[in-house]
């Protein structure tokens, strides 16, 4: 055996043998034992040497399980029209805890939590003081969603992975978020309006959620189901895939209390650029419908990415097109893990109040750890 420096270390039957060799040789040179020795020397020293390899068997199975604490710190600078500039957390500051412990025969337990915080303030993202609404009069109970990334616990396999708490809805991670090089945040994200996100925003993250997601041979397929638990109804979602190489190309849909909504998109990455396309179909309780178009692509350029888009929403009842949404941005590494990004978004379509297009940029840095 050798240690952590190289160094050779005797076996512990080597050891015993030696032990016992060397109070040989004292007695037959008619030396007493040392006064510290005993006859019991040996067997004492056997129970250590068990008891040392006991703890390192249990060393060994510590190591089968794991726990990591990871996170993403960002703050950016924001300035939309008819707003004043802002400290905002665009691309959502978190810090997250997951784990996984080996059960054997191939499955694994495994949690994650994840709290989402706002850096600029200190405060959890969610944190909503509650108050009195002076126009409708209508009292909102203080409320705060701390775990608010996700809280999971579930088992993996051969069979893919089921997961139980709050969770993504299967067309979100399947389908809805895919097409956006924007990854659906700051003023030039296109997911809102081309996969119709903001028109029935309930459909991200699911409470009381049963989240399976197994992939085969490329099949990629996840189900899930929010559980009634006092609401109005089950919020249940279902995403199939599929990914070869450049391509990638999926469908999904979810249906629950705020509607349905139903996502298709198609990604290829030509090398030279990676070209993205979406569609988005709402349809809100209320029975109002929505279609809309996503076309992007992300462009390497220097030791970064520009990144580029347009996205059209439309009322189908009216036959009219509400937005229509040029996305532009550039994505810098400073290191693998730091990274500085600028985007712009206008909506020739949206009007804000004082009649300008609905639009802006914003400039961040984010760390991940």
């Amino acid at each position: 055996m050798n240690d952590k420096q190289g160094r050779k270390l005797c076996a512990p039957k080597v050891l015993l043998v030696q032990c016992g060799y060397f109070q040989q040789r004292r007695l037959a040179r008619g030396l007493r034992p040392p006064a510290h020795s005993s006859t019991l020397e040996i067997p004492s020293m056997k129970k250590t040497l068990i008891a040392l390899a006991a703890v390192a068997a249990t060393g060994v199975a510590f190591a089968q399980s794991s726990v990591t604490i990871y996170g993403k710190v960002e703050a950016g600078l924001q300035k939309m029209n008819g707003d004043s500039l802002k400290m905002t957390n665009i691309h959502g500051s978190r810090l997250g805890f997951r784990g996984a412990e080996d059960l054997g025969g191939g499955l694994q337990a495994k949690f994650q939590i994840e709290h989402r915080f706002s850096p600029d303030t200190g405060m959890d993202a969610t944190y909503n003081p509650g108050g009195t609404n002076p126009t409708t009069g209508v009292v909102t109970p203080a409320s705060s969603t701390f775990w608010n990334g996700m809280s999971t616990v579930g088992l993996a396999g051969s069979f893919g992975e089921i997961r139980l708490g709050r969770y993504y809805g299967a067309n979100f991670l399947g389908a809805n978020n895919k097409p956006d090089p924007f990854g659906g945040d700051g003023a030039g994200a296109l997911r809102g309006i081309g996969m119709q996100t903001s028109t029935l925003p309930g459909y991200i993250r699911t409470a009381n959620i049963i989240h399976y997601s197994g992939s085969f041979s490329g099949v990629n397929v996840a189900v899930s189901t929010g559980l009634k638990e006092g609401a109005a109804k089950a919020q249940n979602s279902l995403a199939v895939g599929y990914a070869n190489g450049p391509l990638d190309v999926g469908v999904g849909t979810e249906k629950g209390v705020p509607g349905t909504l139903t996502n298709a998109y198609v990604t290829y990455d030509l090398g030279v650029a990676k070209l993205a396309f979406g569609l988005g179909n709402a349809k809100t309780a209320a029975g109002a419908k929505t279609e809309g178009l996503l076309l992007g692509a992300t462009i390497p350029a220097g030791p970064g990415k520009v990144l580029v888009g347009v996205a059209q929403a439309k009322n189908k009842a009216t036959d009219t097109t509400t937005n229509q949404k040029l996305g532009l941005g550039y994505y810098y590494p400073l290191s693998k893990r730091t990274a500085l990004e600028v985007t712009y978004g206008r909506d020739s379509k949206a009007k804000t109040a004082a009649g300008k297009n609905v639009g802006g940029a914003d400039f961040t840095l984010h760390h991940n750890f």
